[in-house]
């Protein structure tokens, strides 16, 4: 079953972004894409030795999380070693800068709230690891916790969930990202998020469900992108399901 709302890696260009070497984008959820206004969500591969230039973005948030590889990140006065099952989290206007260690490419699905787009405005680029402004901002910058307590989601019925990128966990002003686990016969109850746009990525099972009263299936490595405002409901499909659940708004206030 086809559905506009279902996107495949193997349907979309890679291209190579600014900032960055030894680095293929795909734009996996955007503005020409699905329409997205308030997000947009990147898989990226990028070779040993290769990764981000010190840079930041003044006015989006951005998260990683690694599928495949290891690398290091590092912000003002942190450095860390990521691995598959890992996220990071950049917050506006804090630099940062990445490089893979693996022999194996890293594989990592990006986030920004609001959409990036390459916008050239939307970065400012250090001038190397000892810039001073690489160095500020050491108060804005979080590490994302592991050991998160898991949480009631409205809607979502017979599932652990576990808030990994919000405000209370890592401040954050436009991103709420929750690591789902479905049971088998685990359900998401309809319903419509005002003002607010969703990607759900499946980590492994499927799902059956329906979006504005269109059903759609996924299965793992797909990504399911819902519009502001309008109605999503699915359950898991004979087995256990893991979800990645993003979701994109206004700053809060």
């Amino acid at each position: 079953m086809t559905s506009p709302f279902v996107l495949r890696a193997a349907d979309v260009a890679a291209y190579s972004p600014a900032n960055h070497t030894g680095t293929a984008n795909q734009r996996i959820i955007g503005k020409e894409t699905v329409g997205a206004r308030r997000v947009e969500v990147l898989l990226g591969t990028i070779s040993r030795g290769h990764g981000a230039l010190p840079h930041a973005h003044p006015n989006l948030e951005q998260a990683g999380y690694l599928l495949a590889g290891e690398g290091v990140s590092e912000l003002p006065g942190k450095r860390r070693s990521l691995r598959a099952g890992d996220w990071s989290f950049n917050a506006a206007g804090v630099f940062h800068r990445f490089e893979v260690v693996s022999d194996e490419p890293v594989q990592v699905m990006v986030v920004y709230a609001p959409p990036y787009s390459e916008n050239p405005n939307a970065a400012v680029v250090a001038d190397g690891m000892d810039d001073p402004r690489f160095r500020a901002g050491a108060i804005e910058a979080r590490d994302v916790p592991v050991d998160a307590s898991p949480i009631d989601l409205p809607h979502y019925q017979r599932a652990q969930v576990r808030p990994v990128i919000s405000r209370q966990t890592v401040d954050s002003r436009f991103l709420d990202i929750y690591m789902v686990e479905l049971a088998a016969d685990g359900c998401v109850a309809p319903h419509a998020l005002p003002d607010v746009e969703q990607v759900l990525f499946v980590r492994c099972g499927a799902i059956d469900g329906q979006i504005d009263g269109q059903p759609f299936q996924a299965i793992a490595g797909e990504w399911i992108f819902v519009p502001e405002n309008k109605e999503l409901s699915l359950e898991a499909v004979r087995t256990p399901c893991a979800l990645v659940v993003i979701r994109a708004h206004d700053a809060a206030t």
